[in-house]
């Protein structure tokens, strides 16, 4: 997800949103409400809550279980 900060490409609007898209192709077509093209002229300096959160995950592999007879074999 992109957050950015776009102003209208009319310099007789000016209009200045942000505006949040899954992609920066998707960022780049957005029209203002006059119709003109908004373009990007920057991003959000901070967030106002946390965006992610990193998570470790420890995998085993199911043979190295099976062999210590943790798993039992399928049917």
């Amino acid at each position: 997800m992109y957050v950015a900060r776009l102003v209208c490409s009319d310099e007789a609007c000016a209009e200045e949103v942000a505006h949040e898209a899954a992609t920066l192709a998707e960022l780049e077509t957005l029209l203002c409400d006059c119709g003109c093209a908004l373009e990007i002229i920057g991003w959000p300096d901070v967030a106002a809550e946390a965006l992610a959160e990193v998570v470790t995950l420890r995998v085993q592999a199911a043979s190295a279980a099976r062999r210590r007879g943790e798993v039992p074999e399928a049917a």
